[in-house]
């Protein structure tokens, strides 16, 4: 993969006299990225509390056993509400469907285009892992819970090197060609958004993703003179410090990272990647997607916005009042359950009588009294035991439960979920018609976000078809979306498809029904193909007559039926066929001629032509015969050559096993040779070594000697010397 070079992008690129620096635009983002924190830190608190909420995160400590002692006892209808809703609005896999902009039936050249992109998009919808079903259901959680939800698209890209033969030197030599490429879809999570002021969507000027680094990963994306001066720390499922209020130093990510930002500025068409550890900014680059839109992400699923602030409100605070009351009405009744026993007091003086028919007492039992008529003139049980007032605890029970039933039919009013309870509250008597009108007008009161749903879904799976469009290769589109098993009457215009896929100009609705995502009605696919078959067999017995009549309409009838298969989802892979159809329709002769009888002469014609074929026939007969007898005799001839080939190669075998042994003893022989012939020259060389040390050691003697005796004789002369010079200068002083 091509290796970004940060100084050639940023830090020595040639600047206009206004062009701002790395370090000023470090500074105007550090400002932008304060701001934008000061504006979203209500939103952050209170998603993380609505989270912790809908996981009933108690801060208090009680046992999973039982509510025992003064911890108070909650309903969480919260996570209820949350895990229905998201089952309504997701309960199935979406659908992609890449539809034509006007639907034209000729427009062959779009339609196998659609199927091309709808083809490469289904290769998301995968059980696990970052597909688009997992991205678009934690984005729906997000945006359920703390009230937004988002993801991206991405182009990756890889090259690799390969060996080659220039053909003009003719010498080898490496080529990078393409490796592979994608366009994935990625999850962001909630707290690793920021943006610019902005009342609505239209007037964000910019958007930010957080991404968490370790350092080899910062090392291979900006070098390591950057990596140096990266500040590391570990990462919280918040993404706050340590200094958060909600921080939970248990949940601390142990690897150290970077936090980086990536800055999507709408107003310079710039993306720069930001971190506050740096004095610099890390990166910039012009718009790397060039997408129509620039932004890499649909517009969020927003909760509750208004014009006043683009800023997110959970739907749990608006309905937090009810919750709140319904969990405190939840405790009372708690309390007060575990308050009502059979429990009561007895006269002492009555002995243990009366305290053993609740111990010991079992049924068919009695229990014998010791002063029976002392016991019956003090009234008998009646008169000796007295049991707690419980009558009076349960009304104020049952006076708690009518107070919570009726505040949670508030809060069912208010979160639409009694919308979703009346649409699915029926019976077995009630017709398919009904049961659909009802689930239909039950869905009502969730219809907003129904859509809302579908339409980020939609946008996500167009900027990924974008994608594609501006940045694949044209032999990626056809490996990933399989185009070789396209049908046979397809195959010829997939190239023209591609050349269409790859225009600029082109325009393409990528459109995700809200049925297709929802769990209304499972039997969807099968009722729409019912309902195309239904209308081809009514429209094909109402035109067969008027064929039968006017045998020249069929053409036209197979136009009107295209026409109308345009109009039916999943049409699109028979139009082709339809096609071929209506191509052999045109070309069939009239059909008046075709009831015409043939004139005599063509009688005459008819009768000599069957004559000719019936000598053909004779005489392809009797070159049949031949052909028979030649294969017999060759059959023989290949037999008897076959034995002949047989015995050779027998005796060529049996000729070179001898040969073969022979060869293999000689071999052993002169291997026996070179063995001896090898130790007879290592005793040589060894003999020869050791004269030559013999020789190398007397002449270092010699030469010790002669060496010592040279210094022995000039040390002598020199001593001869200093005394002639001694004598010399002593009789000048004398």
């Amino acid at each position: 993969m091509e290796e970004l070079n940060i100084e050639s992008t940023v830090v020595e690129m040639e600047q206009p006299s206004k062009e701002k620096t790395p370090a000023q635009h470090h500074q105007m983002w550090q400002k932008e990225m304060d701001a934008a924190e000061k504006r979203v830190r209500k939103y952050k608190k209170q998603g993380a509390q609505v989270v912790k909420r809908y996981l009933d995160d108690r801060e208090s400590t009680s046992s999973f056993e039982g509510n025992r002692g003064d911890s108070p006892s909650k309903l969480n209808l919260f996570h209820k509400n949350i895990s229905t809703t998201m089952a309504m609005l997701y309960g199935n896999t979406p659908q992609i469907d890449v539809s034509r902009e006007h639907s034209d039936p000729d427009d062959d050249i779009a339609r196998i285009a659609g199927l091309l992109f709808q083809r490469m998009l289904e290769v998301d919808i995968e059980p696990s892992g970052e597909d688009l079903s997992t991205v678009l259901k934690a984005a729906l959680q997000d945006r359920l819970l703390p009230g937004m939800g988002t993801a991206r698209v991405r182009y990756d890209m890889a090259t690799t090197t390969v060996p080659t033969l220039n053909p003009e030197t003719m010498q080898p030599e490496e080529m990078e060609v393409l490796d592979y490429e994608a366009a994935p879809i990625d999850y962001i999570h909630w707290q690793d958004v920021r943006w610019g002021w902005g009342r609505t969507w239209k007037e964000i000027p910019w958007w930010a993703f957080r991404n968490w680094l370790t350092k080899d990963e910062v090392i291979e994306r900006f070098g390591e003179k950057i990596a140096k001066n990266m500040e590391y720390k570990n990462q919280t499922p918040e993404g706050e410090s340590n200094r958060s209020e909600s921080f939970d130093p248990d949940q601390k990510n142990n690897v150290e990272k970077a936090e980086i930002w990536e800055i999507w500025n709408k107003k310079t068409k710039q993306v720069f990647w930001f971190s506050q550890g740096a004095d610099l900014i890390l990166d910039m680059r012009d718009d790397p997607l060039g997408l129509d839109g620039f932004w890499p992400m649909p517009r969020p699923m927003i909760a509750n916005p208004t014009t006043t602030m683009f800023v997110p409100k959970a739907d749990f605070i608006l309905a937090q009042d009810l919750y709140n009351e319904i969990d405190e009405l939840q405790s009372r009744i708690a309390t007060i359950t575990r308050a009502i026993k059979v429990v009561g007091v007895y006269d002492k003086a009555a002995g243990d009588s009366a305290g053993r028919m609740l111990k010991e007492g079992v049924e068919n039992d009695l229990i014998p009294v010791d002063n029976w008529a002392m016991f019956a003139e003090k009234g008998g049980l009646q008169g000796v035991i007295q049991w707690f007032p419980v009558q009076e605890i349960v009304g104020t029970l049952q006076t708690l439960q009518q107070v919570q039933s009726v505040k949670q039919e508030q809060l069912y009013e208010i979160t639409g979920m009694s919308d979703i309870m009346r649409g699915g509250n029926t019976d077995q008597y009630t017709s398919g018609q009904t049961q659909g009108l009802k689930a239909k007008m039950g869905s009502i009161g969730i219809q907003s976000l129904q859509e809302e749903f579908a339409r980020f879904a939609s946008d996500l799976e167009a900027l990924k078809a974008e994608v594609i469009a501006k940045h694949f290769s044209k032999e990626t589109i056809v490996i990933q979306a399989n185009a070789g098993f396209l049908p046979e009457a397809d195959k010829p215009k997939v190239s023209a498809a591609l050349e269409l896929m790859k225009s600029p100009d082109i325009k393409w609705r990528v459109n995700i029904k809200p049925e297709s995502i929802a769990m209304i009605d499972y039997a969807q696919i099968k009722s729409e193909r019912t309902e195309f078959l239904m209308s081809m067999a009514q429209f094909i017995q109402s035109a067969s007559g008027a064929v039968a009549a006017i045998p020249e309409s069929l053409p036209i009838m197979l136009e009107l039926m295209k026409w109308s298969m345009v109009g039916f989802k999943g049409a699109e892979y028979l139009e082709g066929t339809m096609d071929v159809a209506i191509d052999m329709a045109k070309k069939m002769p009239p059909g008046g001629e075709q009831e015409k009888g043939p004139s005599p002469e063509e009688i005459k014609l008819q009768i000599e032509q069957i004559r000719q074929q019936g000598a053909q026939q004779k005489q392809a007969g009797e070159i049949q015969k031949l052909q028979m007898k030649s294969q017999l005799d060759m059959q023989s001839q290949q037999g008897k050559v076959q034995g002949e080939i047989a015995k050779i190669t027998a005796s060529s075998q049996a000729n070179m096993t001898a040969e073969q042994m022979q060869t293999q003893n000689r071999l052993l022989e002169i291997a026996r040779e070179l063995e001896s012939d090898l130790a007879q020259i290592q005793a040589n060389m060894q003999a020869n070594i050791t004269v030559e040390e013999s020789q190398a050691r007397f002449d270092i003697a010699s030469q010790e000697v002669d060496h010592e005796f040279d210094i022995e004789s000039e040390t002598y002369k020199h001593n001869l010397k200093m005394n002639e010079m001694n004598a010399q200068n002593r009789n000048r002083e004398n």
